[in-house]
């Protein structure tokens, strides 16, 4: 998928020519237009129209850059999350059940934002809406996308071969409570009027409890998606015969981590807590159950499970706090991040999270 072709990074640099390359077809590509698509926070993505000679190519496929912002491209560059895409594709994707997107190229230089990743266009397929939310049925499609990811690397001590997929460990736990502690006066000064009073106070009570949640690491571990959200998975509308029916994206944050972690995540921030509240536990043994369908069955119990989906309602909210002041910041952006942060404060309260911020003994 990679091979000698001209580096291209920039929207503005991409020709008939090069695009002709990328997809490697004998037939003469003719006509390339690309079109701003997406709501990425760190990625800018676009639809590129094609005119081809002949009547087998593709009329479109989508391609990915880092995003245009400044700021939001040294964050890329400063987490890693430009190489962890690059990389998950060369290495992970071909190896996991995931429906992912087919991936045409890649071109990835370390320590840059330099990125471009060629794949299918996945239209008809819609972006989830984080703030509209989903269905049930919706929600539980998605974990079930989950529960493949995580079954396939559950307990993978291999995973501690692969420098890119983050992980936590003392350094980046000690980088994680400074910015907290730095970020949470302004991230509730900044979205005060749109904060709940529960979120304001549950930020204020993380962050001076937040060595006592970082210091536990539930094993054991696996692969996750990181950022397993509404606004990261594609649908196919409803009642179509689209197959798959729902395509996830957006691997940037690929992590070392608790499979409940994008499981508390995701049911945490697609819904308003009383629709979250009907369907909590039922979700979760969706996920359950499917992660322990085939053999070798993963070493999970419920029990188990249940207790980090807890504990990990609190990732969300880490997330809203540390994301929103780091990004570029747009309308959607701001909309987006209260509502996470006051869903998963709900999420915190109602499964009493709060109980993983005391001192471990």
């Amino acid at each position: 998928m990679q091979s000698e072709l001209p580096s291209v990074f920039h929207p503005d640099e991409v020709t008939t020519g090069w695009m002709n390359m990328v997809l490697g077809r004998e037939a003469e590509l003719t006509d390339c237009r690309l079109e701003a698509i997406g709501t990425g926070q760190v990625g800018a993505n676009y639809r590129a129209y094609l005119n081809w000679n002949d009547d087998d190519g593709p009329s479109t496929v989508v391609i990915k850059f880092a995003a245009l912002d400044p700021q939001s491209r040294a964050t890329g560059i400063q987490v890693g999350t430009y190489q962890r895409e690059a990389e998950f594709y060369r290495h992970i994707a071909p190896k996991i059940g995931v429906a992912i997107p087919r991936l045409y190229y890649v071109d990835f230089i370390e320590g840059t934002a330099d990125i471009v990743i060629v794949m299918e266009d996945l239209d008809p397929r819609e972006q989830g809406d984080q703030l509209k939310g989903c269905s049930p049925n919706e929600a539980a499609m998605a974990l079930s996308e989950a529960a493949k990811l995580h079954r396939s690397f559950w307990g993978d001590e291999t995973l501690f071969d692969l420098p890119w997929v983050s992980r936590r460990n003392d350094e980046q736990t000690a980088q994680t409570l400074a910015l907290l502690e730095v970020l949470q006066p302004a991230f509730v000064e900044r979205y005060r009027d749109g904060l709940t009073a529960e979120a304001t106070e549950i930020s204020e009570r993380f962050v001076r409890n937040a060595s006592n949640w970082f210091s536990k690491i539930p094993e054991p571990s696996t692969l996750v998606h990181g950022d397993f959200r509404l606004d990261n998975l594609m649908f196919a509308p409803t009642g179509s015969e689209v197959v798959p029916p729902l395509v996830v994206v957006d691997w940037q944050t690929v992590a070392h981590s608790h499979g409940a972690h994008d499981v508390s995540y995701f049911v945490g921030s697609a819904f308003e807590p009383d629709i979250r509240r009907q369907n909590e536990e039922r979700l979760v043994l969706r996920y359950f159950e499917e992660l322990t369908k085939e053999d070798p069955i993963p070493s999970v119990s419920w029990d188990e499970l249940w207790l980090n989906y807890r504990r990990y309602s609190w990732s969300g909210f880490i997330m809203a706090i540390l994301a929103s002041m780091i990004v570029g910041r747009t309308d959607r952006g701001d909309e987006m991040f209260v509502a996470m942060a006051n869903r998963h404060a709900s999420q915190v309260v109602d499964l009493e999270a709060t109980e993983f911020l005391e001192r471990p003994e």
